[in-house]
């Protein structure tokens, strides 16, 4: 099975903060932003077989495309950072990405699972993010300046996060960039996902 792994770190932010990062990464050679519309949909199934499985799945569209994706929580996480198993692909509905995500590498057997039992939206979470692609040396991460509403239950928070994500090349130059950014800043590492924060209200 080929996995792809998410490796990023995440922090808590204010606007101020997310200006400041923004600051931080435009004053960076080469770096190129853009920004998306995000709208997450999480799904699981009536008895949470995904999150027995410490898993996420969840329908985004991101401007004009929908995508499915399935996270899986890697336990081997260093301090600091958090590091998934992610397949994605794109998708109108999460049914169809659930028949698709096997052939990215994902788990037949959870997809097949997911599929035969009954599905339920449990959360959403909709969010504008400045994407910055930036490239440092023999590494190309992307820091995501995200501010938005976390939903559950009839019930809503705000969302205001930075992340740094590791993309391609030395994975050493992803951390040190990450430890430059939480120094200048200040900045407190934000430990849960946008899901588990939703699912809290």
């Amino acid at each position: 099975m080929n996995k792809t792994m998410e490796k990023e770190y995440k922090w808590r932010a204010d606007e101020y903060l997310l200006g400041q990062a923004l600051l931080w990464a435009s004053s960076r050679i080469g770096s190129q932003s853009r920004t998306i519309h995000m709208q997450s949909q999480y799904f699981d199934t009536l008895d949470g077989l995904l999150r027995q499985q410490q898993g996420a799945l969840r329908l985004r569209r991101e401007n004009e495309r929908s995508v499915c994706c399935l996270k899986l929580r890697n336990e081997n996480t260093p301090d600091g950072m958090r590091a998934h198993e992610e397949y994605q692909c794109d998708a109108k509905t999460v049914q169809e990405g659930l028949h698709a995500l096997p052939d990215k590498g994902a788990p037949r057997d959870l997809c097949e699972q997911a599929l035969a039992a009954q599905l339920e939206m449990i959360c959403n979470v909709d969010f504008r993010r400045c994407a910055v692609l930036l490239q440092e040396g023999d590494s190309v991460c992307e820091l995501a300046l995200d501010e938005g509403t976390l939903r559950h239950g009839g019930r809503t928070a705000p969302l205001c996060e930075i992340e740094l994500e590791y993309v391609a090349g030395g994975e050493q130059t992803f951390h040190d960039l990450a430890a430059e950014l939480a120094d200048q800043l200040e900045l407190v590492p934000e430990p849960e996902s946008k899901l588990a924060r939703a699912m809290k209200l």
